[in-house]
């Protein structure tokens, strides 16, 4: 019983202890808060009221875009934007006619971009200029304790170090929709610049990097206190690309003053080596904010500057479609190349006359003599032959009718007829006598620059169809790490080498022989070969009764080369609207880009200072193989 009374009395005590120490813990709290409350309430208040913390967006440098040889294409350049902070602002409409006055801008704009703000947390700042000089960061700066809700961030822009080259490739930057923000779950937020066009849009993810956040304590001045946090931003992958700088450019001079397309292609690994289309459109210019006017006035061009026409303009390939009817019937043995077929200037088919371009006629030609000269009769015969889903089948087979793969957006897959088409799609029968035009590239066949370059190679290549692709490898900027790419697995056609011996040699013959259709586009010291064509637009009478621009009477101008004959490194495709025949306009820039890269100097070209005639005594023919009558 007495040990009971001594473990109540220990316990009592330790109850009363403890409750003296919460007690004295209350007290402790009680004079500390009487402290801030009372003795510092008025000094706190000021700070709460003073003091405000702002969200900084780290925009990520974006990555450097390069060429295959690591000439900068592209790269970056500080700028000055002006963000409103609207929790700071005493009056938005105060807020609105001070930006208004200070940069000028148009009252509409600052009002529009306050609007789609609000739809935002007030801690996220609204973008309301880009592109602020240094008198007006300075004009802002110097107003600050007047209008602290406005800071002037510092960024980057992108800059096109050549304008207009190779934009169509390059694209562009503008500012996220909100569409565009939607579907990135908003991980970009309003006043984000991503890639719209081009590479910038295809590689956005790779270019981009990560943005980082600093929280930071500022005065009723807008005056930077302390940093209360910081996410560094991570910098996007620098881009390197397939294009050759010094060709791309060879070939964007060329183009001066034409309207079309050229494409210089490595037939063995699809590597792009010039792409482009003209006109141009310089990519600085949405670097600012593109006005309404501009906009209007870039998509009412009838140029049409923002169209990337060696992928997203089909066009009738004209007689380059003859050099794969040709390899398709010796492939179907529906043809014997020692046979000959005389061409007066003309052939009658169902009832209707079709003309050669030569008008006197080619005489007796064989297949090699057909590609060479560009009979269109032989042709004829050939495709009366073969009929419309026969051609149809060796179109298909070299990869016409579908986009290629390149790593652009918007590429068109082209048209390649039949019977079936023309039943489901335009709701009436093919005739016959379409296909006799079919066989010289006319009427509804339809293609790219790019699908012409990619069939080449495979004609010329034994089957493979290449992947034609702009990327080439990506580098952390940082580690200096590359990643390379990583080619898909080539679609193939099976190539008998006897029977492709025959077509190269009349393309060879083409370019190398003395009436061949660019005999006078010949590379002195280089093997190629090659193939014209032209392509009649609309009925004559027809455009001049309605009083169109005689430039657009002009035939369409095709030419495609490739060399060295035995061992091809290269593949060029050159189209020229309007530009009538295709060895008098197309061929002359193919001729330009062949010599580029061997390195080979040219002597003048016609029309151009110190040009001497050559002589026309023809260059060896390469030895064909022997052919197999079929």
């Amino acid at each position: 019983m007495l040990k009971v009374r001594e473990n109540r009395r220990e316990l009592s005590s330790r109850i009363e202890i403890a409750r003296m120490a919460v007690g004295g813990s209350f007290a402790v709290l009680a004079i500390a808060y009487w402290y801030v409350q009372i003795v510092q309430g008025g000094h706190y208040f000021d700070l709460s009221e003073n003091n405000r913390i702002r969200s900084v967006k780290l925009t990520a440098p974006r990555g450097y875009v390069l060429d295959r040889k690591g000439s900068v294409l592209v790269e970056n350049e500080p700028a000055y934007s002006l963000q409103l902070y609207r929790r700071e602002s005493k009056s938005l409409e105060s807020s609105v006619e001070f930006a208004v006055r200070l940069l000028g801008l148009p009252e509409d704009q600052v009002r529009a971009r306050v609007a789609r703000g609000r739809r935002y947390p007030e801690f996220v700042p609204i973008p309301i200029a880009e592109n602020l000089t240094l008198e007006e960061v300075a004009e802002v700066e110097a107003r600050a304790p007047e209008h602290p809700e406005f800071a002037v961030s510092i960024s980057q822009r992108r800059l096109y170090k050549r304008g207009g080259s190779a934009a169509h490739v390059l694209g562009y930057l503008a500012e996220a929709t909100p569409d565009q923000i939607r579907a990135s779950a908003n991980e970009y937020r309003m006043g984000d610049w991503m890639g719209q066009k081009g590479i910038e849009s295809s590689y956005e993810k790779l270019l981009s990097g990560t943005n980082g956040e600093k929280r930071v304590i500022v005065d009723s001045h807008a005056r930077e206190i302390a940093e209360e946090s910081r996410i560094e931003s991570r910098p996007g992958q620098n881009l390197f690309l397939t294009l050759d700088r010094d060709l791309q450019e060879i070939a964007e001079e060329s183009f001066a003053d034409k309207v079309g397309s050229a494409v210089a292609l490595d037939p063995k690994t699809g590597q792009i080596l010039a792409l482009v289309s003209s006109p141009s459109y310089d990519p600085n210019w949405f670097t600012r904010r593109v006005t309404s006017e501009e906009w209007s006035g870039l998509l009412n061009d009838e140029n049409k500057p923002l169209q990337n026409r060696a992928i997203q303009n089909m066009y009738s390939p004209g007689s380059v479609f003859k050099i794969f009817l040709a390899y398709g019937a010796l492939a179907l043995n529906e043809v014997d190349p020692n046979a000959r077929v005389f061409c007066p200037g003309y052939a009658t088919f169902y009832g209707r006359t079709f003309h050669c371009h030569r008008k006197g006629g080619h005489g007796w030609v064989d297949l090699r003599n057909a590609i060479k000269l560009s009979c269109d009769v032989y042709f004829y015969n050939l495709g009366r032959r073969l009929g419309v889903d026969r051609i149809s089948e060796i179109a298909h087979a070299f990869g016409f009718g579908e986009p290629t793969g390149l790593d652009l957006a918007h590429e068109k897959a082209g048209l390649v007829p039949s019977e079936e088409w023309a039943r489901t799609k335009r709701g009436a029968r093919w005739y016959p006598s379409e296909t006799i035009s079919l066989a010289i590239g006319q009427g509804p066949l339809l293609m790219t620059p790019l699908q012409v370059a990619r069939a080449v190679s495979a004609l010329i290549e034994g089957g493979r169809l290449p992947t034609p692709h702009l990327f080439l490898a990506s580098q952390d900027p940082k580690t200096g790490v590359r990643l390379r790419y990583d080619s898909p697995p080539k679609k193939s056609l099976a190539i008998d080498p006897t029977r492709l011996s025959i077509v190269k040699n009349g393309m060879w013959a083409v370019v190398n022989e003395p009436g061949g259709t660019a005999f006078g586009s010949r590379v002195p010291g280089i093997e190629a070969g090659g193939k014209t064509g032209t392509v009649q637009v609309v009925g004559r009478e027809s455009v001049v009764r309605a009083g169109a621009d005689r430039h657009l009477l002009e035939d369409h101008a095709w030419f495609t080369a490739f060399a060295p004959i035995d061992d091809p490194k290269i593949v060029v495709v050159v189209f020229v609207e309007h530009g009538g025949h295709g060895s008098a306009a197309a061929a002359p820039i193919a001729r330009r880009l062949l010599a580029r890269y061997f390195g080979i100097p040219l002597p003048p070209a016609p029309g151009e200072p110190g040009f001497q005639r050559a002589s026309s005594r023809p260059a060896t023919a390469p030895p064909a193989r022997k052919a197999v009558s079929p």
